[in-house]
C-alpha cells in the first residue's frame, strides 16, 4: 500500500514537473504574429510606425510576418514598405492560408473602412476576410490598430480630412463599435499596442529601461515612453531620453487603457 502511495506521489510530481516546464518553453517561444496589410487612402504611415515599434521591442519574443492584400503592391513599392514597417519577412495571402493554424495573433496595423464593411458583412469572398473571419470563429486573437477608421483620429485632422459631416463620423465610429462586439481588439494608442502584445517572459519580470532602449524607441520614431508599474528607469535612460528629446510617462496603479487612461509628464530629472 505504501509502495502505491509513493507510486502516485512521485507520478503526480513528475506530471507537475512535466507541464510546469512546458508552460515554461510555450512562454520562451517566439509568438508568430501574422500581419495582414491593406491599403488605406490616407496612408499607411501611422500604422507602419506603429508595426516597426512592436518589431523594435519584442523583435525577440514576436515573430512578425507581414502579409499584403492585393491592392497594396499595385499601389505602393514593397521595399519602401518593408523599410517603414522594419519587417523584412512578408508572406503571400496563399502562404498565409496554409500557415494559419500556426499563428498566434491574426493583427491589422493599418485599418481601412472598406475593411471593417466587409469583416461587418461576412464577405470571405474576399481572401483576407476569410482568413479573419476563419481566425475570429476559431478563437484565435485578432487585434487592429483602429486609427485608419476611426474618423476623430488625429491622422485624419493632420491630412485635411475631419470635416465631414458629425452625422457621417458617427456613422464611421458606429460600425468601428460593431467591428469590436465582433471579438476584435481594437488599439487606440501605441501604449495598448505594446501592452497587448507584451511576452509573457517580459511580463513576469521586473523590466529594466536602459539608455538602449531609448535609442531603439528613438530609432523607431517614437517621441515618448512609458513607465508602468515595477519598471525601473536608470539615470543614463534619463539623459538619454534628454537627448533624444524624448518624454517619459508614468502609467498609474490600476487604470485601464482606453477607459480613461491618464498619464502625467515626468521631468527627465526626476529621482524615483
Amino acid at each position: 500500500m505504501l509502495l502505491n502511495r509513493q507510486s502516485a506521489l512521485a507520478e503526480s510530481t513528475l506530471q507537475e514537473l512535466f507541464y510546469r516546464n512546458m508552460s515554461s518553453i510555450e512562454d520562451a517561444r517566439p509568438k508568430t504574429v501574422l500581419a495582414l496589410l491593406f491599403y488605406h487612402m490616407n496612408g499607411m504611415d501611422e500604422g507602419l510606425k506603429r508595426l516597426k515599434e512592436l518589431n523594435v521591442g519584442y523583435g525577440r519574443h514576436l515573430r512578425i510576418r507581414v502579409c499584403p492584400d492585393q491592392p497594396v503592391p499595385d499601389h505602393l513599392n514593397i521595399t519602401e514598405l518593408a523599410r517603414k514597417a522594419g519587417v523584412d519577412d512578408w508572406i503571400s495571402l496563399k502562404d498565409a492560408e496554409k500557415l494559419k493554424e500556426k499563428v498566434d495573433y491574426f493583427y491589422i496595423p493599418v485599418l481601412p473602412f472598406s475593411t471593417v464593411s466587409e469583416l461587418l458583412q461576412f464577405n470571405d469572398k474576399h481572401r483576407p476576410i476569410r482568413l479573419l473571419l476563419w481566425a475570429l470563429m476559431s478563437g484565435k486573437k485578432v487585434s487592429a490598430y483602429a486609427a485608419g477608421a476611426d474618423p476623430y483620429h488625429s491622422i485624419w485632422k493632420e491630412a485635411g480630412l475631419d470635416n465631414g459631416s458629425s452625422f457621417l463620423k458617427h456613422e464611421m465610429k458606429k460600425q468601428l463599435q460593431r467591428l469590436g462586439g465582433f471579438g476584435i481588439q481594437l488599439f487606440q494608442n501605441a501604449e495598448q499596442l505594446q501592452t497587448y502584445f507584451k511576452p509573457a517572459a517580459l511580463r513576469k519580470e521586473k523590466q529594466v529601461v536602459t539608455a538602449e532602449t531609448i535609442k531603439r524607441h528613438a530609432e523607431a520614431g517614437s517621441r515618448f515612453i512609458e513607465i508602468g508599474q515595477g519598471m525601473i528607469i536608470t539615470p543614463l535612460a534619463r539623459d538619454a531620453a534628454q537627448e533624444y528629446r524624448m518624454e517619459i510617462t508614468e502609467k498609474r496603479a490600476g487604470e485601464i487603457y482606453g477607459n480613461g487612461n491618464r498619464s502625467w509628464k515626468s521631468n527627465s530629472n526626476q529621482k524615483r
